[in-house]
């Protein structure tokens, strides 16, 4: 997966989520996860390969530690991909774990900040930092403890190629 750093280019989403997902197979099948995926017609995203893979196996990692933590006993991550705003594709990691504690959803992309108890803080902080070098953002949303989280990435997308002139 590794590619000249800071070339963006244009790459199928699809591709991308399916890449993170196999990085993460063994833990997820170990924790008995199960994963849902909600892929609409997006388009291309025009964006680093290597940065979208480490945001996206970070967020899925970090939804299979919240189903671990989730008194409900679901364990499910929903994947999503859909066109967003103009010139915008967003792809969504949701999961039904713990939930975000609405005093910690503030401090979320901080360095240095974690709930948990061996983490160290720099996953999320360097996830929000990769998607805005890519012009992107990072964003949760949690309706508080035990209501899972839902991550959104959003990225620019690719310029849809030009048609050639017709020669009728």
């Amino acid at each position: 997966y590794a590619k000249l750093a800071g070339a963006t280019e244009p790459l199928e989403p699809r591709e991308l989520v399916e890449d993170a997902l196999r990085m993460n197979t063994a833990a997820l099948a170990r924790h008995e996860v199960a994963v849902l995926r909600q892929f609409e017609p997006s388009g291309l995203v025009l964006a680093e390969r290597g940065k979208v893979l480490q945001i996206l196996v970070n967020l899925i990692r970090n939804a299979k530690y919240a189903c671990d933590e989730s008194t409900s006993g679901r364990k499910e991550i929903a994947l999503r991909i859909r066109a967003g705003g103009p010139g915008r594709v967003v792809i969504e990691v949701a999961d039904t774990g713990a939930g975000i504690a609405p005093e910690h959803l503030e401090r979320l992309f901080t360095h240095g900040f974690t709930t948990k108890k061996d983490g160290h803080g720099f996953g999320l902080h360097s996830s929000a930092n990769a998607a805005k070098s890519m012009n992107g953002s990072l964003t949760a949303h949690s309706d508080g403890n035990g209501t899972g989280a839902t991550f959104t990435l959003e990225l620019p997308a690719a310029a849809r190629p030009k048609a050639p002139p017709s020669s009728d």
